[in-house]
């Protein structure tokens, strides 16, 4: 499969392939960017994106990149603790892509009360437990700021998310590699942010080995969906209330043993309990409010559990991580997915329909277009994702068992085929009728 793919590959880049040695490390490149998919279900591959890297004149690496410059001086201690990573940034036959805090950014976190990176910044207290647990999160967590391959700053524009080198094996994202989402402007000036949160601040940051882009926050290691949606009150908190009403919290969460106490049982296994892939189509605050008053008061009374476990459960797919450009089937079940079918254009773009069986048992429509965005200067693409025929606001947030796609409506399960705005509205307003079938 990888050499069908990389013969594949080769007409798409030839013009744009590096000579010498960066030609060596372009070639490991591609072949590193395959392997993260291969067991997986690619929906727009991102080893179809490649970063046209010729190379540089510079004769040090990402590690002497960061040693050299005063204001990485505290990444570096962090570094540091992790031999192994030191000689993979260190490594001079690899392309990278290595997402750098700079002082000022980590010194944001240092003084958290629930701050990983506080505990990993302060002065060790000699815990050999703690000690252990920070190497792990250290390891994980420099990782995850790793992408396989070395991109350029206008590039973030072609992909909505990206496989880190950090591979999930708590037991849960199937195994896959974890993924960072990107957004990018759609014109100048340029700016790129990763997860929501993280500001690219300087890039382009060239080492013979890669590419290192500033960043004014650190990356966080994603947390499970319920986690996720919690750190967002302003957008989640209803949606939050009714989970916990209804004790159905329990299937976004995701329990790792790594960095909690460990029983004798699974002291040396990292895998966790929960539910490892689970997509959600989060309504948020202002979704809730469209709704009919009447509905909300009695969706939150003790009589509408029922309809409000219903309700969400409508907007879950269990066992599937879908994302706009890339989907992972976790566990097998009645669906053969055979007549899943992504259709492409000639400039990398695509569109795909399908019913994906909701929590409900229900099919629930997503319909994903992405195109080229044709204004001059914009190197970016359009994405529109649709959740039973309704636009999604935030698409493709990765959490650590699953996606997160943000809705501004209430999804309605009452028609079988997608709908419009219009008719969900409906569909709420007649919500007496239908509700209680």
């Amino acid at each position: 499969m990888r050499l069908a793919l990389v013969a594949a590959l080769l007409p798409a880049t030839v013009l744009a392939a590096p000579c010498g040695d960066a030609l060596v490390r372009w070639s490991s490149a591609i072949v590193k960017s395959i392997e993260w998919f291969e067991g997986s279900t690619p929906i727009k591959p991102d080893q179809l994106v490649v970063p046209s890297y010729g190379g540089s004149d510079e004769k040090k690496t990402i590690w002497d990149v960061l040693n050299d410059r005063d204001e990485f001086s505290e990444l570096v201690k962090i570094i540091k603790r992790d031999e192994k990573y030191v000689k993979r940034l260190d490594d001079k036959e690899l392309g990278l892509t290595f997402f750098a805090p700079n002082n000022e950014a980590l010194d944001k976190v240092r003084h958290g009360h629930e701050s990983h990176y506080g505990a990993i910044l302060n002065k060790p207290d000699n815990d050999d437990k703690k000690e252990e647990w920070i190497k792990h999160y250290i390891h994980d967590s420099l990782q995850y700021a790793t992408l396989p391959q070395a991109i350029e700053y206008q590039q973030f524009g072609r992909n909505s998310t990206y496989a880190t080198e950090l591979h999930a094996e708590d037991g849960s994202f199937g195994g896959n590699r974890r993924r960072i989402k990107v957004e990018s402007s759609t014109l100048p000036p340029w700016k790129v942010t990763l997860n929501n949160y993280a500001v690219i601040t300087q890039s382009d940051i060239r080492a013979v080995n890669g590419i290192i882009h500033k960043l004014d926050w650190p990356l966080f290691l994603p947390q499970d969906i319920t986690d996720t949606l919690f750190i967002r009150p302003n957008e989640f908190s209803t949606t939050l209330a009714a989970l916990e009403k209804i004790a159905l919290q329990d299937r976004y969460q995701f329990n790792s043993n790594f960095g909690k106490e460990w029983n004798k049982k699974h002291q040396n296994d990292r895998h966790g309990k929960g539910f490892p892939a689970t997509t959600f189509f989060a309504p948020t605050n202002a979704a809730w409010s469209q709704l009919p008053q009447d509905l909300q008061m009695f969706l939150f009374s003790p009589f509408g559990e029922t309809a409000l476990r219903k309700l969400l459960a409508f907007h879950t797919i269990p066992d599937r991580l879908v994302f706009s450009e890339w989907y992972g089937r976790v566990h097998g079940d009645d669906d053969d997915e055979s007549d899943f079918v992504v259709k492409y254009d000639d400039n990398l773009g695509f569109e795909w329909d399908y019913q994906f069986r909701s929590l409900t048992g229900q099919k629930l429509p997503v319909h994903v277009k992405k195109v080229e965005n044709k204004l001059p200067g914009s190197k970016q693409y359009n994405v529109e994702v649709q959740a039973h025929g309704l636009y999604v606001k935030n698409w493709d947030n990765a959490a650590q068992n699953g996606a997160i796609h943000v809705l501004d409506d209430v999804l309605s399960p009452r028609n079988k085929e997608g709908v419009d705005k219009t008719q969900n509205q409906n569909d709420w307003n007649e919500w007496k009728d239908w509700l209680f079938e």
